[in-house]
């Protein structure tokens, strides 16, 4: 590759180099302006990140429509990669402001924003990959990141309990994932997904090819936190700091959901290791252990750990439908409910981080009790984030459960459906609690601290809110691009 054709693919990738700049510019900018104000410091660092990412995103948007492949073939850019880098980055804005309202110290601000920065590249090549090496890599990039985040935090010893928990696990899953990929590797002489799914359409029931497929799956598969490889989740979430949880449990988990659906449609529907009737069971079971353990928390973020647990087998819902007949409506659902997810999940907790501050934090029921005598609309808000987790109509949580639920319907498979729908009905339970205690509860300690949460952050959640409630009610063409993003993905 000479010089020309190096610059060439480097502007194809013009989003994610504006991101990486952004980042560096972040993680060296606090030296630079020890002489500046602390307020002003945090303000000029939060305008650098939402800077950058309104930058990618612009960038990122002249990509529908379109599909070009990068990097001798690594990178593959259409409307699939582009629906999911438009969550990624939005997720990460979102979760720059509520660490602009978190974080006490600027300096520590400017880091968080940094890591942040510096995660979602790693995320929208996730995306883009269409061979192993760039996949892992980028895989890594959101892992490394993701760790630091878990952990960052002074004030407490939780923090950095979950960051070394993430990176221990999360170091087990990468080295499954590795061994998988040198297996397909070995049987095939190729690390690119095209060739992969040939070699597994000529030798379906090859053992080499199965065992690293298999491995690549599991590995895809704790990423995105489904049962049973899910135990990390509730104690990450629960020590990482609020607005790293917010970020975590969307770009994260919404990057796996992203190779994963990539995988299954390249790779893992052209070998005979039933996969369908995998994915039905890794579904049902990550639905009811999701559920059943989100019921007994006392911990409203735990709460919400479990019940991010149970969303991916709703999730998984739409993948066992497409892999049941190669309908696109069944990715179409996947990729709608994600972006739900992402809107709802950030907005919960978001208004959480919103609601405390690094070291004093609204995490348990109690916490919470009484909310709509102190702050009548952060409880209106809360109640509409818990209302679209639990699928009720009209907000987005309904529709992006239908848009799931009815390709799988429509392939015949009812039990898993019914399941689904049993265990939404479930998980009302724990959801509709945390509108009782807001709202019928006496008031808690917790809620006579004074502080109030900055402007950005405020914004954040009332446009999460909005989102939650009014694309429920008329969604736009937010379909159509699922939709779309389903077909190049199908069609490449």
């Amino acid at each position: 590759m000479n010089l020309a054709q190096l610059t060439a693919n480097a502007s194809l990738i013009a989003p994610e180099i504006a991101l990486c700049i952004a980042g560096l510019v972040l993680a060296v900018a606090a030296p630079v302006l020890k002489a500046v104000p602390e307020q002003r410091r945090g303000t000029i660092f939060c305008a650098v990140a939402l800077i950058g990412f309104a930058i990618a995103f612009v960038l990122n948007a002249e990509r529908f429509g379109g599909a070009e492949s990068a990097f001798s073939g690594a990178l593959y850019l259409d409307d699939f990669s582009a629906f999911f880098n438009s969550i990624f980055l939005a997720s990460a804005a979102a979760a720059s402001l509520f660490a602009a309202s978190y974080i006490r110290e600027s300096e520590r601000l400017g880091e968080f924003l940094a890591l942040v920065s510096l995660c979602v590249p790693g995320m929208m090549l996730m995306a883009e990959s269409v061979e192993f090496v760039s996949l892992f890599v980028s895989f890594e990039v959101v892992s490394i990141c993701a760790y630091a985040l878990a952990g960052f935090s002074s004030r407490t010893v939780a923090p950095a309990e979950a960051g070394i928990k993430y990176l221990v696990t999360g170091g087990f899953s990468s080295a499954v994932m590795l061994l998988g990929i040198a297996l397909l590797y070995g049987g095939t002489g190729s690390l690119e997904f095209g060739v992969i799914s040939g070699a597994f359409e000529a030798s379906p029931s090859n053992p080499m090819l199965l065992a690293g497929a298999a491995l690549v799956f599991t590995g895809f598969i704790f990423k995105a936190g489904a049962a049973p490889l899910h135990q990390w989740i509730p104690d990450v979430y629960h020590g990482a700091p609020m607005p790293a949880t917010a970020f975590m449990s969307v770009g994260v988990k919404v990057a796996a959901i992203a190779v994963l659906a990539r995988f299954v449609v390249e790779i893992g529907s052209a070998g005979q290791w039933a996969l369908p009737v995998i994915v039905s069971a890794v579904a049902s079971v990550t639905m009811l252990a999701g559920n059943i353990s989100a019921i007994a928390q006392s911990n409203v973020k735990r709460m919400l750990a479990y019940s991010s647990v149970a969303h991916v087998g709703y999730v998984l819902v739409g993948v066992a439908a497409y892999l049941s007949g190669d309908d696109p409506a069944g990715l179409a659902g996947v990729f709608y409910y994600s972006y739900a997810y992402a809107a709802v999940s950030l907005g919960a907790f978001g208004l959480l981080s919103v609601l405390g501050r690094d070291g004093n934090e609204y995490q348990t029921f109690g916490d919470i009790s009484g909310l709509w005598r102190t702050k009548p609309a952060a409880a209106l808000a809360l109640a509409v984030f818990m209302f679209a987790l639990a699928g009720v109509p009209p907000t987005i949580g309904f529709f992006a459960k239908y848009r799931v639920f009815l390709p799988a319907a429509q392939e015949g498979l009812h039990f898993l459906v019914v399941f689904a729908l049993v265990n939404s009905v479930v998980s009302a339970y724990y959801y509709l609690k945390v509108a009782v205690f807001a709202f019928m509860r006496p008031v808690s300690k917790q809620q006579t601290a004074g502080w109030k949460a900055g402007l950005g952050a405020r914004a954040a959640v009332a446009f999460l809110c909005v989102v939650t409630l009014l694309l429920g009610i008329a969604p736009f063409d937010t379909a159509g691009l699922a939709e779309s993003a389903a077909r190049a993905l199908t069609l490449r």
